[in-house]
């Protein structure tokens, strides 16, 4: 096995020659944690107060994850999004930016943190109630070209759909609460 490297570890590559093949899916994945490593300590530095929230929302993310394959999934919806009652969040942080920063945790695409719809509205629904606002999560389902069929999750206050780019054009399925 060979390794060459131009620049440093960025852009370190295995050699044509290279007999163990796992390595090269081994490398990508390492890359992209090192940069979620190094990106969330230069936010603990500029930004500390949405560095402590992505950690939170990183918790809520591998507990719902893991939640979602020992319970049904109105179980581990139940589990994260907890009760109105607990302790509220700092004031400042409006939906737009708590959508902002599940975005920007679940756009490392590393592990379980992968950009699901489903995960994203349930940790979503967990900060909003914290922030007095009340929603539920809906599922919806909806044919595609070539017989295939596509889901979607997202968030609903009053039932009207928020935090989506557009509005969800789907059959629903279930919803939470």
């Amino acid at each position: 096995m060979e390794f060459k490297t131009k620049t440093g570890f960025q852009d370190l590559q295995v050699s044509q020659s290279c007999e163990n093949s796992e390595i090269l899916f081994r490398i990508p994945r390492m890359r992209k944690f090192a940069r979620l490593i190094s990106s969330l300590g230069r936010k603990f530095i500029s930004r500390p107060g949405e560095a402590l929230l992505l950690c939170r929302m990183a918790w809520w993310v591998a507990v719902l994850s893991v939640t979602a394959r020992c319970y049904s999934l109105p179980r581990a919806l139940q589990i994260v999004a907890g009760s109105e009652n607990t302790k509220r969040l700092p004031q400042g942080l409006n939906e737009a930016e708590l959508a902002r920063v599940i975005d920007l945790l679940l756009s490392a695409d590393v592990l379980m943190f992968k950009p699901i719809c489903w995960k994203r509205a349930a940790v979503l629904h967990r900060y909003l109630l914290r922030n007095g606002l009340t929603t539920r999560i809906v599922f919806g389902v909806r044919n595609e070209t070539g017989g295939k069929v596509a889901g979607h999750a997202w968030l609903e206050a009053n039932g009207q759909p928020i935090l989506e780019s557009a509005p969800p054009e789907y059959v629903v399925t279930y919803s939470f609460p």
